[in-house]
């Protein structure tokens, strides 16, 4: 597995999850990722990011991204097939 040393390789990682869920700044997100309410969708995903690869460290992106996603309700992100 490959370890991710530095906050550049995590907003990295969480600019991707932003991508690949297709984030937008307004559906506060914060609620559902144990934040501060003063972050914005997209501080929050890179935030959430950090730490869940503080803990983390050899995790790869699809558990990264299987975590990320088990913080919301079912159908949360609903993408057309």
């Amino acid at each position: 597995m490959y370890s991710y040393p530095d906050t550049v390789t995590a907003d990295s990682i969480g600019l991707m999850i932003i991508n690949d869920f297709f984030i937008q700044k307004a559906h506060e997100l914060w609620l559902f990722l144990q934040l501060d309410q003063s972050f914005n969708d997209y501080e929050a995903t890179l935030i959430w990011t950090r730490r869940y690869l503080e803990g983390n460290p050899e995790g790869e992106y699809s558990d990264i991204r299987k975590a990320f996603i088990s913080c919301f309700p079912e159908n949360f992100f609903s993408f057309d097939d």
